[in-house]
């Protein structure tokens, strides 16, 4: 019996030094993953619109506010101002599986107008000039200015199965926007 009790003392003071040690690492990293992940969407952002041209993240914005139900795809959204302080763009920070991999990408959407504003495609691992060709400013530039609820991509020979990854990358984000009712009148 005196073992049993000895034991169970031994695990719960391990519990609490290791909740402890838990605890004090969490508050210690918290402040600095906050500050990577702020990093990390300026960066984004400045792929497609920088601040030298007036442009800058909605620091008010809340994490997730875009995102009430679970889209997978959907990684997060960026609220973009302008120099007045008006949403600009949203952008949509999406990923899809493509024929090789991954293709992560970045689509700035009008809310206004409902149209694309910009299109970058930050890491993939599809096919060189096969696949890879998509990501290139010819191809984006098709897409700049496309309404979205009916965007449409070239089929490239060879390149099905990212063409379908990407079609089914604005598919997505077409089901959000409306789903969430993303469209701002004004």
């Amino acid at each position: 019996m005196k073992k049993t009790l000895y034991f169970a003392f031994f695990l719960s003071v391990t519990a609490m030094l290791v909740t402890g040690i838990a605890y004090a690492g969490y508050n210690w990293a918290e402040p600095i993953i906050a500050e990577n992940r702020i990093t990390t969407i300026d960066n984004n952002i400045s792929l497609l619109f920088s601040k030298e041209d007036g442009y800058e993240r909605n620091s008010a914005q809340l994490e997730n506010s875009y995102l009430e139900k679970n889209y997978k795809p959907i990684n997060e959204i960026y609220e973009v101002l302008d120099s007045d302080g008006n949403i600009y763009v949203l952008i949509y920070n999406t990923s899809v599986q493509g024929r090789n991999g991954i293709i992560d990408a970045l689509v700035a959407v009008d809310p206004y107008n409902d149209t694309v504003v910009a299109v970058s495609y930050y890491s993939h691992t599809e096919t060189p000039n096969i696949g890879e060709v998509y990501t290139r400013d010819v191809e984006v530039a098709k897409l700049v200015g496309q309404p979205l609820d009916s965007v449409q991509v070239d089929v490239i020979s060879g390149a099905s199965t990212t063409w379908a990854s990407i079609m089914t990358m604005f598919e997505n984000i077409k089901l959000h926007y409306n789903a969430e009712e993303v469209h701002i009148d004004g």
